[in-house]
């Protein structure tokens, strides 16, 4: 064989290897997207369950005909709670819909940030929501406690529900929110490697 045949064969070989090459990134590269698609199903069904449950709670109130008092303490509780709960739907229906406009097909860098946008939209709903929570739950005591009478039970009644508040939102903020979108993060991380390679 001449050289001139041997190179033509060399770069025809070297050709081959690199269109292999791009291939099995390409596969790789499907293949780690297929994590963080599933994780992002996962969150699209929650944020569905979300949107779905306060029709589910509303249910029983209509079955059991609950009971309407005709005082003042029980309107303005039932502001409160519903006025709560609709700005808590809201940002549902407004974090649903970012999720779902998270697309898998565009580059990796726009996926980042639709996620980081995503992420800091969850942190700030999620801790308003913290904060505008006693007022739901002090609407739901004018609504069905009829005389609120102080005394030890009721003490310890109102520490434990204070109790569980904080540690609610400890957990929640230090590990269930960070969790989520941190495992997420980590995938796409791995898939912006491979595309810099």
């Amino acid at each position: 064989m001449e050289i001139n045949e041997l190179q033509n064969l060399w770069i025809g070989l070297d050709k081959k290897i690199e269109t292999n090459t791009h291939i099995n990134k390409e596969i790789l590269k499907r293949m780690l997207l297929a994590n963080p698609k599933r994780r992002l199903t996962g969150l699209k069904i929650k944020s569905v369950l979300k949107l779905i449950l306060p029709f589910i709670i509303l249910i029983p109130f209509l079955l059991l005909r609950v009971e309407f008092r005709n005082t003042i303490n029980f309107y303005i509780g039932l502001i409160l709670f519903t006025s709560m709960i609709s700005i808590s739907y809201y940002w549902e229906i407004r974090y649903y819909l970012l999720i779902q406009k998270i697309d898998f097909s565009l580059p990796v860098l726009s996926i980042k940030k639709d996620i980081a946008t995503i992420e800091k939209y969850k942190i700030m709903t999620t801790r308003i929501k913290y904060l505008l929570m006693p007022l739901a739950i002090i609407g739901i005591f004018l609504m069905f406690i009829r005389t609120l009478k102080f005394n030890a039970e009721t003490a310890i009644l109102f520490i434990l529900i204070l109790l569980v508040f904080v540690a609610s939102f400890f957990i929640t903020f230090k590990y269930i929110i960070h969790n989520q979108f941190e495992k997420l993060n980590n995938e796409i991380h791995e898939i912006e490697v491979l595309e810099l390679e």
